[in-house]
């Protein structure tokens, strides 16, 4: 019969453990997918109910965990859509539509690309958003939409200079007034208001703020 016996592993520091490694392996991935429901389940509570009428011990029995994991994994309602948000900004491809925004010599066209990403992220984020607004009482959430809020200003104003630098601007407007006019308009607030108040689609939407941004910002095409 053969007798196994305990095998004593080396860590990096020299230090000889009898514990096995794939064992923090599993307890890691165990709670990646403990993570993972919390979030899946709150998001789906964020939709149907609301931020404020979600309790965290609806989100831990919508996960099947108790509630004191909920508040040992994320804090509060607020850390899970903390955490949301910072997936969404990651997942955004920000640096993929600045190239394509400037693939387009045609600033007209640069425009509606632009516009494109905003439609884009709206539509993809528009859930954890409404509950990013109800929870702005929250500092960690609104810590993290004020620092989209300010991408966005940022990336409104790179836009509009370089359109006033090649002649596209409009000529009554200065690049600060019409950055200002851009990142007004380009907010989810705007895209809530157009979708679940007056029940467009996100494709109606998109050809609004196109037209509505072209004729505000660009001058028009020489005829």
């Amino acid at each position: 019969m053969t007798i196994l016996r305990k095998v004593d592993f080396i860590n990096y520091d020299g230090v000889v453990s009898t514990s096995r490694p794939y064992r923090s392996t599993l307890r890691e991935e165990r709670a990646r997918e403990t993570r993972l429901r919390i979030r899946k389940s709150a998001q789906l509570l964020f939709t149907v109910r609301g931020f404020p009428e979600t309790t965290i011990a609806q989100i831990a029995e919508e996960a099947g965990v108790s509630p004191q994991t909920v508040y040992a994994v994320f804090g509060s309602k607020g850390g899970i859509v903390g955490e949301m948000l910072e997936d969404l900004e990651e997942s955004a491809g920000l640096d993929m539509w600045v190239a394509r925004v400037m693939a387009e010599e045609d600033p007209h066209r640069q425009l509606r690309v632009f516009v494109s990403w905003i439609r884009t992220l709206f539509e993809k984020g528009a859930p954890i958003m409404r509950a990013a607004l109800a929870a702005r009482n929250d500092p960690d959430v609104a810590a993290l939409a004020e620092r989209g809020d300010q991408k966005r200003r940022s990336g409104s104003s790179r836009l509009t200079q370089m359109w006033s630098d090649n002649g596209a601007l409009r000529e009554s407007l200065q690049p600060s007034d019409a950055a200002e006019r851009l990142w007004l308009l380009t907010s989810i607030e705007q895209y809530l208001l157009a979708t679940d108040g007056l029940g467009w689609s996100p494709d109606h939407y998109e050809q609004w703020l196109g037209d509505l941004l072209d004729v505000e910002l660009l001058e028009p095409y020489a005829r």
